[in-house]
């Protein structure tokens, strides 16, 4: 068995699922999810039972018994960890990941798609919505669908209000927003833009969006919804956010454009090299 242990928001909860289920799948055994840091973790809830997962909650006596404080020094000096643990050192994709042998617990972020595009339509079929759209949200779907949609997606929220999140990831700039609208509709033919945000008031006040644009609302409780809807459209302005990464990487059209905020993190230290796919553009996050 493999048991991934789970970290963070939806967006991070889905890049760790990802990358465990293509590793239990190359290895034919079963997919355990590790939970218990959402017991005390008060910024996100564990998520991935929204989604058709392939994978079931481990019991106490399946995983590793020891102190938070244990687990942060392994995160950090993952060499301690031992042969039973893949504890990932540093967000550039690991090559020698995908050797792993059966019987051991994984942790990190793999935020790569290198981990997980061999097996890229089972891992469409998992992130499918268990809960049905609703008629709201299903005539939102049809008409991205049917549009030449661009999906826009301004993560504030947490990003703003806490120094430490901004510190580490930064804002995408209004120039940022600006500009790829204009590559949007400068490359594309009538787009109608589909706009995401968790500061939807900041949104509507500052983007430069006039008829072409329509705000979706009305998912706070559902986000996997959000991300659904954010997979219908066909091209895709996303934040620097795991988030919005899903709902463009997600979608499956031939034409796909999809322009992605450069550097990913305000962080020097963090290593974003693999994690922006290869195909998609990048725009300056800040002036």
């Amino acid at each position: 068995m493999i048991v991934v242990r789970l970290m963070g928001g939806l967006g991070n909860q889905m890049f760790q699922y990802a990358a465990a289920r293509a590793l239990a799948d190359s290895l034919e055994c079963e997919l355990l999810l590790d939970t218990r840091e959402f017991a005390t973790y008060k910024l996100h809830a564990y998520g991935l039972e929204r989604f058709k997962i392939r994978a079931r909650q481990a019991t106490p006596s399946e995983l590793r018994q020891w102190p938070e404080w244990q687990h942060k020094i392994f995160m950090k000096l993952p060499q301690l960890a031992g042969s039973d643990w893949f504890i990932e050192n540093g967000l550039a994709y690991h090559a020698d990941f995908a050797q792993s042998s059966d019987n051991i617990h994984i942790s990190g972020y793999f935020q790569s798609e290198k981990y997980f595009t061999p097996i890229r339509s089972a891992i469409m079929a998992d992130f499918e919505p268990i809960q049905p759209l609703d008629a709201n949200n299903l005539n939102m779907a049809l008409q991205a669908q049917a549009a030449e949609s661009v999906m826009i997606h301004v993560r504030r929220g947490d990003y703003v209000s806490d120094s430490k999140t901004l510190s580490i990831h930064g804002v995408c700039s209004l120039e940022y927003y600006k500009n790829s609208i204009s590559w949007m509709r400068e490359k594309l033919s009538n787009p109608q833009f589909f706009v995401f945000s968790n500061d939807m008031e900041w949104t509507k006040k500052h983007l430069p969006l006039g008829d072409d644009a329509i705000f979706v609302e009305g998912n706070m409780a559902c986000p996997e919804l959000d991300i659904h809807l954010m997979a219908q459209c066909k091209h895709h302005i996303i934040a620097n956010s795991s988030f919005s990464w899903w709902g463009a990487w997600l979608a499956n059209h031939p034409q796909q454009q999809v322009i992605a905020p450069e550097p990913w993190f305000n962080a020097t230290h963090l290593n974003a090299a693999d994690l922006v796919p290869e195909s998609w553009h990048k725009q300056r996050k800040v002036p």
